[in-house]
């Protein structure tokens, strides 16, 4: 439980939330409404070019954006964390690579490249026929989207049918938002060990998207002080929804409470917090 001083502490405390490339905020699952009854504000900032709805952009104008939400926030609030699901958590790390003053970062399913299971053997000449301005092509997502759950991934494949966007986005990705993740990606990779922050990463041992070397690969180079990771092996990338989000939300939770009251030392980390409810799923 929060204690009074902790309280006060969440009032002076904002979490930016990142949903996914080409997203809608879908992907984040119950998080946002799960921290706000707990206690959290939260933001999911307007990110031109990079989510739904909007032409690709280049990458850097994704990481100023992020940025602009972030000294406004510091307007308002004293504390500023940043969590991200996939390219999100992807983009947080680029972000927080270049600044001092973000307190904590929840990574869940971050992406350094795309090397798991699921991505097809022909990737890697979708990005020659880029580089050689062969650019109209989109990349239609395929299943499992993400999902080991079967009844979820069968009503995003029933989405997907209709062309609408569904809880893991749209179903369709074009060439210059994966060109771009890609230039973001190596960005990232990059500046691993400019990363001071706090960091949680939660990583399915399962992933589609990713092998667990992007995860390995932040542990290893970044500089935080502490580092919390929690693996997953009932999940693939989209953890948030998949079914262990039940344990994504509530470690997302702990992680930045302990953060708000200064209390994140392991012999105590999971000590006078038992785990919150989430709200039943609708069908």
């Amino acid at each position: 439980m929060l204690h009074k001083n902790d309280t006060e502490n969440l009032k002076n405390t904002i979490t930016i939330l990142l949903p996914g490339l080409n997203g809608g905020g879908l992907e984040l699952g119950q998080l946002p409404s799960f921290l706000s009854s707990n206690g959290f504000k939260t933001l999911i900032p307007e990110i031109k070019g990079y989510l739904f709805g909007s032409p690709a952009d280049h990458y850097d104008s994704w990481m100023s954006q992020v940025h602009r939400a972030i000294d406004e926030a510091k307007q308002q609030y004293g504390t500023v964390n940043l969590a991200g699901i996939s390219m999100g958590s992807t983009l947080a790390l680029a972000v927080a690579s270049q600044r001092s003053d973000i307190s904590s970062i929840a990574l869940m399913s971050p992406v350094l490249r795309y090397d798991g299971w699921s991505v097809p053997w022909y990737r890697f000449i979708l990005d020659i026929a880029y580089n050689l301005g062969i650019r109209n092509w989109v990349y239609s997502e395929r299943e499992p989207f993400g999902i080991k759950n079967t009844d979820l991934r069968r009503r995003i494949r029933d989405k997907f049918l209709a062309n609408e966007i569904s809880e893991v986005g749209a179903p369709v990705i074009t060439a210059r938002h994966l060109h771009e993740a890609k230039k973001l990606m190596s960005y990232a990779t990059k500046n691993l060990d400019s990363i001071t922050s706090r960091l949680l990463l939660i990583q399915s041992v399962e992933d589609d998207t990713c092998t667990i070397w992007s995860a390995e690969k932040i542990l290893a180079e970044s500089k935080s002080d502490l580092r919390r990771t929690i693996w997953l092996g009932n999940s693939y990338h989209i953890v948030t929804i998949d079914n262990e989000r039940e344990i994504v939300l509530n470690e997302v939770l702990r992680f930045f409470s302990r953060a708000a009251g200064g209390n994140l030392g392991l012999e105590n980390y999971y000590s006078d917090m038992s785990p919150k409810a989430l709200r039943t799923r609708a069908a």
